[in-house]
C-alpha cells in the first residue's frame, strides 16, 4: 500500500493565438476497465487510471493526467478523459496504471496493475483492448482505451476567438457523460481575465483627476464663512493623501504589468486592493446527439469587498447610513433636505457639462471656418442639446436654493462693507459687474440666479439665431471664404462661453460651499467610506467588464441578443453564498453597495484601429466619474460592421444588476439559529424587483415562442416563491435564478469570500444541472463528483493556495446543504 501524489487532472488550453507552430499537440483518451479482482476481503475495488509517458532518451515515466476514482466497480468506465502530449518520437511508450484507492482522504492507493503501449500504435489502431498486468505478471483484467478527440479539433472554436486576446492562463478538462441516448461530450474550460490589473489603473487615473478638480472648486471658493477655513484646510488635505495614496497603488499596478490573476491568499494585501480576489472566467462546451455545440458561460470571483481595511465598524452598507445620519443632525441641513449623494451628482454633473458645451462651442467654430452648412447645423443641434440639459441642472430645487443661500450670505458681506468703510477691497471681491450702457459698473448687489441664467440663454439663442441665418442666406452657393462664417459666428461663440463659465461658476461655488458644510464634522470618516467604496466598485467593474467581453463575443452573430442589449439592457446576475455572520456579514454589505454603484455603468462599442486583436489588444476606454461611467469597448472593424445601427453611433447600453445570496456554512446556521438574515432578505427581494421589471421588457420586446414564454414565465413564478418561502438555507432560490438569467440571455456571476471553495461546488452543481435538465444526463452524482474530483475547479484550489483540496472540513460539511458538499478525499484543512 502507497500514498501516491496525484497528479494534476487538467490540462492547458491550446494558445490558438500562436503562430509559431511550437505548442505541442495533444490528444484525449477515453478509458475503461473489466474484470478487476476484488481484493483480499473480497470487496469491489475503487479504481483509477493514472496515465505515464517515456520518450527516449529519458529513462524516467512522467505523468500525464489521470481519470477519477469510480466507487466500488470490477468494471468501470471513466467519465474523465485523460490528455497526453503527442510527441514525435516514434519509440514514445504510454503506460496505464490501475490503482485501488483505498482511503480518498490521504490519498492511499494500492496498484492494481499496468497496461503498455506504443504511442505509434496507439495513434494508429485508435481504439484497443489491453490485458492489465500485475507485478508479478499476473492478468488482472483490461483496460479499454479509445482516441476520444485529436488535437486539431480540441480546442473548440467558440472559445478561440475569446481566448485570443481576452483570456490567458486557460486549463481544460475533458469528460464522456451517459445521457438517456448516446453520451454527453463535455469540456470544462477556465481562464484568466487579461483586464484584471488593468481596469484598476484606469479607474485610479479617473478618481486622481476627480478628487484634484474638487482640490480645485474648494480652494477657488470666492464666498465662504470664515469658520469653515479650518474644515477647508483639512478636507484639503484630505484629498492631497488620497490622490498620494491613489498614485502609489498605480505604480503598484504598473510593476505587475503582465499578471492576471490576483490569488485569495493575497486578498489581504493593500498594494492589489483594487484588483478582484480570484477571478476567472468559466466556460461549459457540450455535445450530444445533435449536430451543434452548446456554450454556457460564468464568471467566478470573490466578494467586492476590503479585505485589507477593518470589519469592526461593518461593512459599507452600515457605514453609509451611520454617516448620513450623523448629516442629518448638522444645522444646515435643519432647513434643507439636500443630502450629500445629491449635491454631489448635480455637482459633477455641472462641470461635464460645461466642459462638453464649451468643446461643442470649439467644433462649431471649425464647422463655421471649414464653410460647411450641414456640418455647422449638427454642431449647433448638438449644442442646444447640451445646452438644454445645463439649463435643466440650472433648475433644480437643490440649485436654486442653494445659490439663493450663497446670495444672501453675500448680500450680507455687502451690508457689513458699507458699514466698515475701512473694509479693505477683497471685502468687496463678491460685487457683481453689469452694463450701465457706456461702461461696467458694480453693482451694490447680486445679480438674481434668475436673471444670470435667463441671459445665459439669450446668449445661446442669440448664437443659434446667426447661425441659422448664416446657413439660410449661404444656401445654395458654393463654398464661400472660410473667415466669413467665422467671423460671424465667432463673437456670438465666446459670449455664451462667457455666461456659460458664470452660471456654472455660480452653481459650482453654491454646491462645493454645502458640500464643505455638510464635511464640519465628518470630512475624515467621509474620506474612509469613499476610499472603502472606490476599492470595492473598482472590483466589481473589473469583473463586470470582464464578463461583458465574454457574452459580447459568445453571442456577436445573434442580432436578436444585440437588439436586446439596444432595447432593455443586459441583465447581470450574481449568486452570492456569503452568510448573515461576522466579517461576511460586512463583505455582504460592502458587495450590495457596489451592485447599487454597478448600476450607474454603460458600456458603448468603438471602432477599433487594428483590423484584428493579439495578445496586446486595444483594453477599454472609461470616461465619466464616481456617479456615471461610461466603458468604451474597442473592436476590430470586421466585428464593429456587424453591430446594430445605434450600437454603431454610440447607443450606450445599460446594465441592470440584480443578487440573489444564501449563505450555506456553518457560519449562516449561526446566523438563522442565534442572528437573523434581514440583509440577505431585504437583497433577495429587492433584486427580485428588479428581475420582475427586467422580466416585463424582456417579455414586450423579444419575439419568444409560447414553449419559450411559457417556460420563463414559470421560472418567474418559481422564483417569487421561493424568495417570500421561510426555508432555511434556501438553495432553490439561487438555483432558480441562474436558470431564469440563462433564459433571459444574462450575464451570470458567482461568488463567495474568495471564489475557490464554496463558489467551486455552486458552479459545479449549475453546471450538472444544465446536463441534466438540457442534456438529459443520465447519472448526475457521477457528473457533479467528477467535476469536483478531476476538473477545473480542483486546479482553481491549488492556483490560490499551493493545494488541490477545498479548504472544508468534515464538520463544516455537516452544515452544507447535501448538493454542496464535495467528494471524499477533495477537502482538508486548509486556507480559506
Amino acid at each position: 500500500m502507497e500514498n501516491v501524489e496525484q497528479c494534476s487532472a487538467t490540462s492547458e488550453a491550446p494558445s490558438l493565438s500562436s503562430s509559431t507552430g511550437q505548442t505541442r499537440s495533444k490528444f484525449h483518451v477515453g478509458l475503461a476497465c473489466c474484470n478487476l479482482p476484488n481484493d483480499s476481503l473480497g470487496r469491489s475495488p475503487n479504481p483509477l487510471v493514472l496515465v505515464s509517458q517515456l520518450t527516449p532518451p529519458h529513462y524516467q515515466w512522467s505523468k500525464c493526467d489521470q481519470t477519477e476514482v469510480v466507487e466500488k466497480s470490477n468494471s468501470p468506465r471513466f467519465a474523465k478523459t485523460v490528455c497526453v502530449l503527442e510527441s514525435k518520437d516514434e519509440d514514445t511508450k504510454l503506460k496505464f496504471s490501475v490503482f485501488d484507492m483505498k482511503e480518498r482522504m490521504t490519498t492511499t492507493m494500492v496498484p492494481i496493475g499496468d497496461a503498455l503501449i506504443t504511442q505509434e500504435q496507439f495513434l494508429t489502431e485508435r481504439s484497443l483492448v489491453l490485458p492489465l498486468f500485475n507485478s508479478s505478471e499476473n492478468s488482472v483484467g483490461c483496460i479499454a482505451i479509445e482516441l476520444i478527440r485529436s488535437s486539431e479539433n480540441e480546442a473548440k472554436q467558440s472559445y478561440a476567438e475569446v481566448e485570443q486576446f481576452l483570456f490567458v492562463n486557460s486549463l481544460c478538462a475533458n469528460f464522456q457523460f451517459d445521457a438517456i441516448r448516446g453520451l454527453l461530450h463535455v469540456t470544462e474550460l477556465m481562464a484568466e481575465s487579461r483586464i484584471c490589473f488593468a481596469v484598476p489603473k484606469l479607474l485610479l487615473n479617473l478618481w486622481m483627476h476627480e478628487e484634484q478638480r474638487k482640490i480645485e472648486d474648494i480652494e477657488n471658493l470666492s464666498t465662504f464663512p470664515k469658520e469653515l477655513e479650518m474644515v477647508r484646510q483639512e478636507v484639503i488635505n484630505l484629498k492631497t493623501r488620497l490622490i498620494e495614496a491613489y498614485t502609489q497603488s498605480s505604480l503598484y499596478l504598473d510593476e505587475h504589468e503582465g499578471h492576471f490573476h490576483k490569488p485569495s491568499r493575497d486578498k489581504g494585501s493593500r498594494e492589489t486592493e483594487f484588483v478582484p480576489v480570484n477571478l476567472h472566467f468559466q466556460r461549459m462546451c457540450v455535445t450530444d446527439s445533435r449536430p451543434q455545440e452548446y456554450i454556457y458561460d460564468a464568471i467566478t470571483v470573490g466578494a467586492f469587498t476590503a479585505h485589507a481595511q477593518s470589519y469592526k465598524q461593518g461593512g459599507l452598507y452600515a457605514q453609509l447610513a451611520k454617516l448620513e445620519e450623523s448629516r442629518q443632525s448638522l444645522p444646515h441641513r435643519q432647513s434643507k433636505s439636500f443630502d450629500h449623494e445629491s449635491v454631489h451628482g448635480v455637482l459633477e454633473n455641472l462641470h461635464s457639462l460645461r466642459e462638453e458645451i464649451r468643446r461643442q462651442c470649439d467644433h462649431l467654430c471649425y464647422c463655421a471656418n471649414q464653410g460647411s452648412g450641414k456640418m455647422l447645423k449638427e454642431s449647433s443641434d448638438l449644442l442646444a442639446d447640451k445646452s438644454r440639459q445645463l439649463f435643466e441642472v440650472g433648475e433644480l430645487p437643490v440649485v436654486c436654493e442653494l445659490v439663493s443661500s450663497v446670495d444672501r450670505m453675500v448680500a450680507g458681506d455687502l451690508d457689513a462693507s458699507k458699514q466698515e468703510p475701512a473694509a479693505s477691497a477683497e471685502a468687496e471681491g463678491p460685487a457683481q459687474w453689469r452694463w450701465s450702457g457706456t461702461k461696467f459698473v458694480k453693482t451694490p448687489t447680486v445679480e438674481p440666479w434668475d436673471v444670470t441664467r435667463v441671459n445665459t440663454e439669450a446668449a445661446l439663442i442669440s448664437l443659434l439665431a446667426k447661425v441659422e441665418e448664416v446657413i439660410d442666406v449661404q444656401s445654395g452657393e458654393q463654398r464661400v471664404a472660410e473667415t466669413f462664417w467665422l467671423s460671424l459666428v465667432s463673437p456670438l461663440v465666446i459670449n455664451y462661453k462667457n455666461n456659460v463659465d458664470l452660471v456654472t461658476h455660480r452653481a459650482c461655488d453654491a454646491l462645493t460651499l454645502y458640500s464643505l458644510m455638510e464635511d464640519v464634522s465628518t470630512a475624515s470618516v467621509a474620506q474612509s467610506i469613499q476610499y472603502r467604496r472606490d476599492v470595492i466598485f473598482s472590483q466589481g467593474l473589473t469583473a463586470l467588464v470582464s464578463g461583458f467581453y465574454a457574452i459580447i463575443w459568445a453571442n456577436i452573430d445573434s442580432m436578436a441578443f444585440l437588439q436586446q442589449l439596444v432595447s432593455i439592457g443586459l441583465l447581470v446576475q450574481y449568486e452570492s453564498l456569503l452568510s448573515c455572520h461576522g466579517d461576511e456579514m460586512a463583505m455582504l454589505e460592502d458587495t450590495m453597495v457596489a451592485m447599487q454603484d454597478l448600476d450607474s455603468v454603460q458600456f458603448k462599442f468603438e471602432e477599433s484601429s487594428r483590423e484584428v486583436f493579439d495578445h496586446t489588444f486595444d483594453p477599454p476606454k472609461i470616461t465619466g466619474g464616481r456617479l456615471r461611467y461610461t466603458v468604451h469597448v474597442l473592436v476590430p472593424p470586421h466585428i464593429f460592421a456587424r453591430l446594430p445601427k445605434e450600437l454603431k453611433r454610440g447607443h450606450g447600453i445599460r446594465v441592470i444588476h440584480v443578487i440573489f445570496s444564501i449563505g450555506i456554512n456553518e457560519q449562516a446556521t449561526l446566523a438563522e439559529t442565534f442572528g437573523d438574515v434581514k440583509l440577505q432578505e431585504l437583497i433577495n427581494y429587492k433584486s427580485l424587483h428588479k428581475l420582475q421589471n427586467y422580466f416585463i421588457n424582456f417579455e414586450e420586446v423579444l419575439n419568444l415562442s409560447e414553449d419559450d414564454r411559457r417556460c420563463v414565465n414559470d421560472l418567474m413564478k418559481e422564483l417569487n416563491m421561493a424568495v417570500f418561502a421561510k426555508r432555511s438555507k434556501n438553495t432553490d432560490i439561487l438555483r432558480i435564478a441562474a436558470e431564469l438569467a440563462r433564459e433571459m440571455n444574462g450575464l451570470r456571476f458567482t461568488m463567495c469570500k474568495s471564489a475557490k471553495d464554496r463558489s467551486s461546488m455552486a458552479i459545479t452543481l449549475e453546471q450538472a444541472n444544465i446536463l441534466k435538465q438540457r442534456h438529459n444526463l443520465a447519472d448526475f452524482e457521477q457528473a457533479l463528483n467528477s467535476m469536483r474530483s478531476v476538473g477545473t475547479r480542483r486546479e482553481n484550489v491549488a492556483k490560490n493556495t499551493n493545494t488541490r483540496k477545498y479548504a472544508f472540513t468534515s464538520m463544516q460539511l455537516l452544515t452544507f446543504p447535501k448538493q454542496y458538499r464535495p467528494p471524499s478525499g477533495t477537502y482538508g484543512l486548509g486556507e480559506t
